[in-house]
């Protein structure tokens, strides 16, 4: 019997542990009023307003129960050259980035050569509001640190 409870136990906190969309929205409603984003079941668009009052998208999460994983993308400034001394310039920008930054990766879109940052982290174990937060103001700070050597690709 005290096999069962301790499995029942074990199930449950398994469960229990499970992130879905639900879970993000419930996280970014908490950060405020001023965060305006779209949701499609588990993908979020997080948007900002621009001077002419236009929503342009600044960041994608990706929740993904089943594979128990959250990807945040912050878009950038950066392209990435097509060819020639700037491309290698940039990639090599990139390169430095990613051996500088332990959380945060940049990466450049290899069609469009757009830059940008992404965390990935597990939510095998759950996932509490502060690290939530944590996690999106240090992928949102990296790209303000880097926006200038970013932008000038």
């Amino acid at each position: 019997m005290k096999y069962a409870t301790a499995l029942l136990l074990l199930t449950v906190t398994v469960s229990v542990a499970e992130i879905s969309g639900d879970t993000i929205a419930g996280y970014l409603d908490q950060i405020g009023e001023d965060l305006v984003y779209e949701r499609s079941d588990n993908e979020f668009v997080l948007l900002a307003t621009s001077q002419d009052t236009v929503q342009v998208p600044y960041m994608f999460i990706l929740v993904d129960p089943e594979m128990e994983g959250c990807l945040m993308v912050a878009l950038t400034p950066g392209v990435v050259p097509e060819a020639g001394a700037e491309r290698t310039a940039a990639l090599e920008t990139l390169a430095q980035l990613n051996w500088d930054n332990t959380w945060v990766k940049f990466a450049a879109d290899s069609e469009t050569g757009e830059v940008s940052a992404m965390y990935t982290f597990t939510t095998e174990n759950g996932l509490g509001f502060e690290s939530f937060a944590v996690m999106l103001n240090v992928l949102l700070g990296t790209v303000d640190e880097y926006w200038e050597t970013l932008e000038a690709f």
